[in-house]
């Protein structure tokens, strides 16, 4: 992999799941919240409920079907407190659980490695469909940060992955190189793949789980050391 990105000026990473440990993070902000706000909950079931919820609103999202990321802040919140029968405060509760998430920016293994050698190479960007007040306090606290030459949050251009929209804005901050010489990293087929492919720059699909799933990626990576090694 080392070699094939020799090819490339720029490289757009995707943060969630492909260089920050979004499923901790996401574990952590919501049972700290559900304490927050005194709700029971069963400690082997929670994790899995709410992120099934929370993953279909995202996809959702991503297909046009939501219009807006405060339809996914207000929709999961109200699901998750049907499943679990109580009443609170729908707002109150779901931008507790924001401001949580956004004090966890846990990394994965090797993500700071990586970044670090590779920004002798290339010149890089993050493109994020996270939510403003989420990523921005993660990213200013992140030691990746300074690496990066341009972070791109969807909800602060009101573009997301993976419409044209959001590549035309990263690609006038890269001062618009040829389409050859970029490519995208990300863990979603749907988002990154997909959005890489509809803009006809090359995509590097990361699967550390090694999923078994059809796609157009033109590569795939299932450990970060493998780009610098």
């Amino acid at each position: 992999m080392k070699n094939i990105l020799k090819k490339y000026q720029w490289l757009i990473f995707d943060a969630d799941n492909t260089l920050y440990d979004y499923d901790a993070a996401e574990k952590i902000a919501l049972l700290h919240t559900l304490d927050d706000f005194e709700i029971p909950y069963d400690k082997q079931t929670i994790i899995d409920i709410y992120h099934t919820i929370n993953h279909k609103l995202w996809v959702d999202f991503e297909k046009g079907l939501i219009e807006s990321q405060e339809e996914i802040k207000y929709n999961r919140t109200e699901q998750l407190f049907r499943v679990l029968k109580v009443d609170r405060n729908i707002t109150h509760f779901a931008e507790d659980y924001l401001y949580n998430l956004s004090q966890n920016d846990q990394l994965f293994d090797n993500a700071y490695a990586v970044i670090e050698t590779l920004t002798k190479t290339h010149q890089m960007i993050i493109m994020t469909n996270g939510m403003t007040v989420v990523q921005k306090p993660r990213f200013a606290k992140s030691p990746l940060s300074k690496f990066f030459k341009h972070i791109v949050i969807s909800e602060e251009i009101k573009h997301a992955k993976p419409t044209k929209g959001i590549f035309d804005h990263a690609f006038r901050l890269m001062r618009n190189p040829d389409k050859s010489t970029v490519a995208i990293i990300g863990d979603n087929l749907g988002s990154d793949i997909q959005g890489g492919i509809n803009y006809e720059i090359d995509s590097i699909w990361y699967n550390p789980n090694k999923k078994n799933a059809q796609h157009q990626a033109t590569h795939e990576l299932h450990d970060l050391l493998n780009l610098i090694q």
